[in-house]
């Protein structure tokens, strides 16, 4: 038995590999072949870094263990392109590799702990040490996946303190030890977007002092002492600015939680993307096509690519569009949709109804 796929895309290759992989697996005869020039394939470049068990099975960045999570590596130079929904199908977004930050709060930490002036470059650091006090590392690439993903607030802190964790590489105490106990709590709320001028106004009213009664006393001082600092010198200096209404926003929907909870879990695929981070931005050795990736695994499995077929069947995709985060989602987008394609052929070809 034969199928002839037309289009030389990554459905038509994914399909192709799919059909084979399960014709191996059931001891199936079955030969596939791509009407097209496998040298003329759309060009998907990594750094990148998603959960998709699509690509993964298909061979392209996937790890032993790694599961579902696919880490192609690229120069180091370049920004790493992240996506947290399952398949790589929702919002991608890029990730310093380089040392310097993509988001602007995370430039101007970066900034702040290299600065020149003396009160900057403290409370630059004493950010860092904070963080690593929760057993988080405060890499640039740990604070872009915070602040760049486009989850709910506390989605974001879990995903933060996850891929710090895993960078870091030690145990770390719940995030709920350092809330204070039920009851404790008497009201006084970061509003969430916070600006300066809503952050000095809460600091006017008292109710920033409301909300740091939600943190224990142990650590209360330190960070009742930072945000005040950092308040006083963000009137003159922009990054400090950036940086602490970032940190407000971040914390505080945390503060609102109640005693002795913890955040809530992240799912599965945004989960995978936090703990293989530490991989993710170190990998610069390897395939960095992903495409290329899928011409291999297809010809390695017997596949061939033909200039002429008889009977074609046409696996539908749209074309590839020019931004590098647009064509990550569209290549994922295709090999998801082509393993639909594939079902349906299996189904077809081998396994009709009777």
């Amino acid at each position: 038995m034969s199928v002839e796929l037309s289009g030389n895309s990554p459905a038509a290759l994914t399909a192709g590999i799919l059909l084979l992989s399960r014709a191996r697996q059931f001891g199936q005869r079955l030969s596939v072949s791509v009407m097209g020039d496998p040298t003329e394939i759309t060009p998907v470049e990594g750094p990148a870094l998603v959960h998709s068990a699509v690509l993964a099975s298909c061979g392209v960045g996937s790890r032993p263990g790694g599961g579902a999570v696919v880490v192609v590596p690229g120069p180091s130079e370049a920004p790493l392109a992240v996506c947290l929904s399952d398949y790589g199908t929702g919002e991608w977004f890029t990730v310093d590799r380089a040392g310097t930050g993509e988001h602007p709060a995370t430039q101007a930490i970066v900034r702040m702990c290299r600065s020149t002036n003396p009160q900057s470059r403290r409370l630059g650091r004493e950010l860092l040490q904070g963080l690593k006090g929760l057993g988080c590392m405060a890499e640039p690439s740990v604070v872009d996946l915070l602040l760049q993903s486009a989850v709910s607030p506390f989605e974001r802190a879990t995903l933060g303190l996850r891929a710090g964790r895993a960078l870091y590489g030690g145990r770390a105490a719940p995030q709920h030890n350092f809330l204070a106990r039920p009851g404790a709590h008497t009201g006084g709320n970061i509003p969430l977007g916070c600006t300066l001028d809503q952050a000095l106004a809460a600091q006017a009213s008292g109710d920033l002092s409301q909300a740091f009664e939600r943190v224990r006393a142990e650590a209360r001082p330190a960070l009742t002492a930072w945000v005040t600092a950092m308040l006083h010198h963000a009137r003159t200096h922009p990054d400090a600015e950036l940086v602490v209404c970032a940190v407000l926003d971040t914390i505080g929907p945390v503060l609102t939680l109640p005693g002795a909870v913890v955040l809530p879990k992240l799912n599965p695929a945004a989960d995978g993307v936090a703990v293989a981070l530490p991989a993710a931005i170190g990998a610069q050795s390897g395939p960095t096509d992903a495409a290329r990736g899928l011409v291999d695994t297809f010809k390695f499995l017997g596949g061939r690519f033909v200039d002429h077929a008889r009977f074609p069947v046409v696996v539908p995709g749209d074309p590839a569009p020019k931004g590098r985060l647009e064509r990550w989602k569209w290549f994922c987008t295709s090999t998801r949709n082509a393993a639909d394609t594939a079902d349906a052929l299996w189904r077809r070809v081998i396994d009709p109804v009777q």
